[in-house]
């Protein structure tokens, strides 16, 4: 009697699946806000330019306070003949092509417009006609400009530390360094921008006792400007001041120093806001992962 002996497919049936990395709840969590964020943005950006709106990001101090550096303007397409004196317009000239001003009417006559910034000292030298006017704002949101300039450094900075963390399978290890990536990459996009604590010189005057300069603040904290040899004034974003310097450099140039001015629960809000990359972190890491039976 003839027997078949069963040969075994060695290394087939013990050899465990591949499967993908599991996704965890907060990953999946935070992939639907963002998608669902980015399709309400969209749309509405959509509707916006759809009826003729264009935006802009103000980038001079030139409008003190009513629209600081930093600003994002909305506009939509106006009739001039509707504007009256103290009117806010965003316009282009031939003399500037390329360039978007955003400044206030300080008068109107038979030949058009004539517009100055809140801060500038001389009228504008043009004459604007309705083919010079874009529009008038129907929202200045303060900052969020900031926010609008950083949005490629930001993005570019996301999808290469989540190209580079996906190699980690270990969540806690992935989270934290996508949680660090992301402060670090903000961090670079405060360095090149500059938006927190800037301060403009806008004119410096020279007499027998000494000179006076004339400032604005272009960041979004309050700042203290400390002249050497001077007083010293406190601004918040927009906000014009003076100081007088008596005591100049053996060059002849003057000293001036910004710093944060903020008050105990500015400061609080502000350090708390560093500590959230390192409260997610450790709260990621509290987390028990789920293990399979």
């Amino acid at each position: 009697m003839s027997q078949t002996a069963a040969i075994p497919l060695s290394g087939t049936l013990d050899r465990p699946l591949l499967r993908g990395r599991a996704t965890s709840r907060s990953e999946t969590v935070l992939a639907w806000t963002v998608a669902a964020v980015a399709a309400v943005l969209l749309t509405a950006a959509v509707l916006f330019l759809s009826a003729g709106g264009r935006w802009f990001v103000v980038e001079t101090p030139s409008m003190g306070q009513a629209a600081p550096v930093g600003t994002l303007v909305l506009d939509m397409p106006v009739d001039v003949a509707t504007l009256h004196v103290g009117d806010v317009v965003s316009f282009s000239t031939e003399a500037n092509p390329g360039v978007v001003y955003t400044h206030r009417i300080i008068g109107i006559d038979a030949e058009g417009l004539h517009t100055r910034g809140d801060i500038n000292g001389a009228t504008d030298p043009w004459t604007l006609t309705q083919q010079d006017v874009i529009g008038s704002p129907v929202l200045l949101v303060p900052h969020l400009g900031w926010l609008f300039r950083a949005a490629p450094i930001l993005l570019i900075g996301t999808l290469l530390i989540w190209t580079l963390t996906s190699a980690f399978t270990d969540r806690v290890t992935r989270t934290c360094l996508r949680i660090a990536g992301g402060a670090l990459t903000t961090s670079y996009a405060a360095f090149v921008l500059k938006p927190f604590v800037n301060v403009t010189t806008i004119t410096n005057t020279s007499s027998p006792h000494g000179v006076q300069a004339t400032i604005v603040s272009s960041g979004v904290f309050p700042v203290r400007v400390d002249a050497h040899g001077g007083n010293t004034v406190h601004l918040v974003d927009g906000q014009v001041g003076r100081v007088v310097i008596h005591e100049l450099t053996k060059n002849g140039h003057y000293q001036l120093t910004s710093n944060i001015d903020l008050d105990p629960v500015g400061w609080a809000a502000l350090i708390a806001v560093c500590l959230v990359p390192l409260v997610l972190c450790l709260a990621v890491g509290r987390v028990e992962p789920v293990r399979a039976s």
